[in-house]
């Protein structure tokens, strides 16, 4: 089993209750550690983590600073008159089935990643979760950008049906599950706040 994926497992509602110094809400603070996880699970693909539950953290954190140096870019609306009750309503309490599930398909992902073929699984995790371009990725691993499309989109297929095989996907009339829909589309890299 993956370090990463053991750390995170081991330190995942430590880590959702670090992420809620940052961030207040308690749904991105989960969605913020997903997040880590699946960049820390991409970057221990390319090196040996020594230390994977700090290093998990220290993703977590720059991640939840990014977010907060965006969200203090962002203008500030005022906001009208509330019509509905919807507001007093507490969105934020994810129920512990939704946190199991969520769970255990971050592990499915982890073991789908890991059942790729060697070069396949590294170009998967430069492309879907460091967000290289695919001229990038052909040029540090010394391939041609076709290959680079094929590896990306047997990566995709493998682990969709990985998860597909192992109850892994959330609705079979959508196709993904919403882990490896997050997969699915190119992930921002982690960028230094400043």
């Amino acid at each position: 089993m993956s370090t990463i994926l053991e750390a995170y497992l081991q330190n995942e509602i430590a880590l959702k209750r670090y992420l809620r110094r940052f961030i207040r809400s308690r749904e991105a603070a989960d969605d913020l550690a997903q997040e880590a996880f699946l960049r820390a699970f991409a970057a221990e693909a390319g090196r040996v983590i020594e230390s994977p539950k700090a290093f998990l953290f220290k993703v977590a954190k720059n991640l939840a600073l990014n977010e907060l140096a965006r969200q203090s870019a962002a203008t500030i609306e005022p906001l009208g008159d509330f019509e509905g009750q919807e507001v007093l309503e507490d969105s934020s309490q994810a129920a512990v089935d939704d946190v199991v599930d969520s769970r255990e398909r971050i592990r499915l992902l982890a073991r789908a990643i890991a059942a790729l073929p060697p070069q396949c699984a590294k170009v998967f995790i430069l492309r879907k979760m460091q967000g290289m371009s695919q001229k990038e990725i052909a040029a540090r691993l010394n391939i041609s950008v076709r290959t680079v499309e094929k590896h990306v989109a047997v990566g995709l297929s493998r682990c969709r049906a990985y998860m597909r095989a192992h109850g892994g996907m959330a609705d079979e009339g959508r196709g993904n599950s919403p882990v490896l829909e997050r997969v699915s589309t190119s992930f921002i890299p982690i960028k230094k706040a400043e």
